[in-house]
């Protein structure tokens, strides 16, 4: 098995792409997580976000109000994301598919925590193909959980 480089997650297949206004002093980059606020504007995620509206598809601009390009996480959406376990370097496995995992985030990337089952966010529905089974900071295709998408009637 090998160790991957940690990179920016991705939509792991073509989605629906909506913009919004970016909330005031964000640094998210692309591939993270955004949620939007009370005033509806996009905001970086963090671990074991409330709500989940997308991917970034561009870096936040640091200027309030511009629009963001996100994929939208809705149901069928796929993202592939690295595994982690709170932080620490963990592996794939087939018995990853069909569980639940929550979200981590460090150093504006998005993993999903296999360490996290109680802050569930995620429904793993495949490994990676372009990793191997038992790859260090190998990567999982998950979906967002419905209860978390914010954009098809989950949290707000």
């Amino acid at each position: 098995m090998a160790t991957v480089t940690v990179r920016a997650g991705y939509p792991t297949i073509p989605g629906e792409i909506r913009y919004f206004p970016e909330a005031s002093g964000q640094s998210f980059k692309k591939g993270q997580f955004v949620y939007l606020d009370a005033q509806g504007k996009l905001t970086a995620c963090s671990s074991d976000a409330a709500g989940i509206a997308g991917m970034a598809m561009q870096d936040a601009s640091g200027t309030a109000n511009t629009a963001i390009a996100i994929t939208v996480a809705k149901q069928g959406q796929q993202f592939t994301l690295h595994v982690t376990n709170a932080g620490t370097a963990t592996t794939t496995a087939y018995s990853d598919v069909g569980k639940q995992y929550g979200l981590y985030v460090a150093s504006n990337i998005c993993y999903v925590d296999k360490g996290d089952t109680t802050n569930k966010r995620f429904i793993v529905v495949d490994l990676a193909p372009e990793d191997n089974v038992g790859d260090t900071n190998g990567r999982l295709v998950v979906e967002v959980l419905d209860a978390y998408a914010q954009l098809t009637g989950g949290t707000s």
